[in-house]
C-alpha cells in the first residue's frame, strides 16, 4: 500500500469529529501556543530522542539540525492549524508519507511512539500553563492537541506497517531472486576472484620491497561480494558469518604478522604465509559449503538486458543504508542514461534500441566490481549501486563507463554499427537515513548532465 491508498474512513471521520466539535477559542489557543513553540517543541523532540542509545543510531547531530528538525516545525504548524474538515484527507496523506519515510529509513515505530509522547506531555504543558485562556479552554485545547498527535501518529503506524510488510515482502522477493543465479557460475566467479587475491599476496610476497602494504582481502573484489552481497543470498548461514571472522582474521592478524617478516625474510616468513594460505582454504571451504545448499534458478531478472530490476532497490539500498548507519563505509548511486535513444529507436528501429540496452548492460557489468549491483531502472535508464567509494571514486567510476561506452560500436541488424554516448548522474551517500532521497540527488545530477550538453559526468551537490 502506498502513500496514496485510500484513506481510512474510520479515522477520516473521527478527524473531522474532532474539528467540528473544538471550539473557536480552543482552536485559536491550540494553532497560536504550537506556532509560536514549535521550534522549542521540535527541540525538546530531537533532544529527547538524541538522549535515547536507540535512537542515536539513526541520527546525528548535523542532520537533525540542517534538516529534520524544520521539517518538524513545519509539522507541528500544520497540524495545530488545520481546522479545515474539507481538507482532513490532505492532512491524513500528510501523515502516511512520514510513515511511508520512517518505514523506508527503518526507523523503529517504538521510537516514533517515544517521540511522540515527549511531543505531547511538552505541548499539553504549554497549554495548560498559559494564561491567555479560560481553564476549561486550556483543557478541551490540551485534549485536543492530544488527540490530533494521537490520530497523526495512528495513520503513520498503520502506513508503516504496511510498508513494512511490503519491505518484507520485496526483500525475500530479492534473497529468493539472489539465490535463484546462477550459482554454479557466480561460484566459479567467487573462486577465481579469491585465487586472484592469492596469486597477488604470493607476488607482493616475494617481490615487493620492505614497506609495501600487503592487500588485504576484504578490500578485494572477493571480500566486497562477501560483505555486500552474500548476505542476500545466503541470509543467516552460520557459514557466512564464519566466512566474515575467516577474512577478518587474514587481514587484522596475519597479513600484518607477514608483513612484519618481509624485512626479515627466512623460514619464519614462509610458515607466517603458510598459515595465511591455509586460512585462504578455509574461506575457499566456506564459500564452497555455501553455494552448495542453493539450488539453481533463473527468474526475477529483466528480460531484456538480464540485470536486477528496481522492485529489488529498497532490499539493496535499504541494506547499504543500514552499513553506513552502523559506521560502514559510504557509497554512491550513479544514474546512467542513453543519449538521444528516441532518435535510435526512430531511426533504426526498436530492434536496434533493445540491442543498445543489450550493450550498455554488458558495458556496466564490466565496468563494476563484485560487491557492486546494476539495475535497469526503467526505459534507456540504469541506476549502479557502488559500494565503498568516495565522491572522486565515483566519479572516475562513471568516466570510465562513460568512455567504455562511447567507445565500442555496436552492430545493429543488416550490418550497420553505431556509436551511443551516455549522460551519468552520480550522488554519494551523505549519511541520511531515506536512500529515495538519494536516489531523487542522482537523478538531478543526471538532468544537469543532459542539459549540459549530454555525454558527460555530474556530481549531485547538496
Amino acid at each position: 500500500m502506498s502513500e496514496t491508498a485510500i484513506t481510512d474512513p474510520t479515522i477520516e471521520r473521527q478527524w473531522r469529529q474532532l474539528i467540528e466539535s473544538t471550539s473557536t477559542e480552543a482552536r485559536a489557543l491550540l494553532s497560536g501556543t504550537a506556532s509560536a513553540a514549535a521550534p522549542a517543541l521540535a527541540r525538546h523532540f530531537y533532544d529527547g530522542m538524541m538522549d535515547d542509545p536507540l535512537a542515536r543510531g539513526y541520527l546525528d547531530h548535523a542532520v537533525v539540525d540542517q534538516r529534520l528538525r524544520p521539517s518538524m516545525e513545519r509539522w507541528v504548524r500544520e497540524l495545530a492549524c488545520s481546522w479545515d474538515a474539507e481538507r482532513v484527507r490532505e492532512q491524513i496523506a500528510v501523515q502516511r508519507h512520514v510513515g511511508l519515510v520512517h518505514a523506508r529509513i527503518r526507523l523503529r515505530v517504538d521510537l516514533v511512539m517515544r517521540g511522540a509522547r515527549l511531543l505531547k506531555l511538552a505541548l499539553t504543558r504549554l497549554l495548560l500553563d498559559s494564561d491567555v485562556a479560560t481553564l476549561a479552554v486550556r483543557v478541551e485545547a490540551a485534549h485536543t492537541g492530544q488527540a490530533l498527535l494521537d490520530m497523526a501518529i495512528e495513520v503513520m503506524s498503520a502506513q508503516y506497517v504496511d510498508a513494512h510488510d511490503m519491505a518484507t515482502r520485496t526483500d525475500e522477493a530479492y534473497r529468493s531472486f539472489a539465490s535463484s543465479l546462477n550459482m554454479s557460475l557466480e561460484r566459479e566467479r567467487q573462486r577465481s576472484a579469491l585465487l586472484d587475491w592469492e596469486n597477488r599476496l604470493l607476488q607482493e610476497v616475494m617481490t615487493a620491497p620492505a614497506g609495501l602494504e600487503l592487500p588485504p582481502l576484504g578490500q578485494s573484489s572477493f571480500g566486497l561480494w562477501v560483505r555486500h552481497k552474500a548476505p542476500a543470498i545466503f541470509a543467516q548461514a552460520s557459514e557466512l558469518a564464519a566466512l566474515h571472522e575467516c577474512i577478518t582474521h587474514i587481514d587484522t592478524a596475519l597479513l600484518p604478522l607477514c608483513q612484519r617478516e618481509i624485512a626479515a625474510g627466512g623460514e619464519e616468513l614462509r610458515r607466517r604465509l603458510r598459515a595465511g594460505l591455509g586460512e585462504v582454504g578455509q574461506a575457499r571451504y566456506l564459500v564452497d559449503t555455501l553455494f552448495d545448499r542453493l539450488v539453481d534458478l533463473e527468474a526475477g531478472r529483466d528480460a531484456l538486458t538480464q540485470l536486477l530490476n528496481r522492485r529489488f532497490l529498497p532490499a539493496v539500498l535499504g541494506r547499504e543504508v543500514e552499513l553506513s548507519r552502523r559506521g560502514g563505509p559510504s557509497f554512491a548511486v550513479l544514474m546512467v542514461d542513453v543519449d538521444h535513444f528516441k532518435g535510435i529507436n526512430d531511426s533504426h528501429g526498436h530492434e536496434s534500441g533493445d540491442r543498445v540496452l543489450q550493450h550498455l548492460a554488458n558495458v556496466l557489468v564490466a565496468c563494476v566490481r563484485s560487491g557492486d549491483s546494476v539495475f535497469r531502472y526503467g526505459g534507456e535508464e540504469f541506476l549502479l549501486l557502488v559500494v565503498e567509494v568516495n565522491a572522486p571514486q565515483a566519479l572516475q567510476l562513471a568516466e570510465k563507463i562513460r568512455q567504455s561506452a562511447a567507445g565500442e560500436s555496436i552492430l545493429l541488424t543488416g550490418g550497420q554499427r553505431l556509436t551511443t554516448t551516455v549522460s551519468i548522474g552520480v550522488a554519494v551517500h551523505d549519511g541520511h537515513p531515506d536512500y529515495q532521497r538519494l536516489i531523487e540527488q542522482a537523478d538531478r545530477a543526471l538532468y544537469r548532465a543532459k542539459a549540459e550538453g549530454r555525454n558527460r559526468c555530474v556530481l549531485a551537490s547538496d
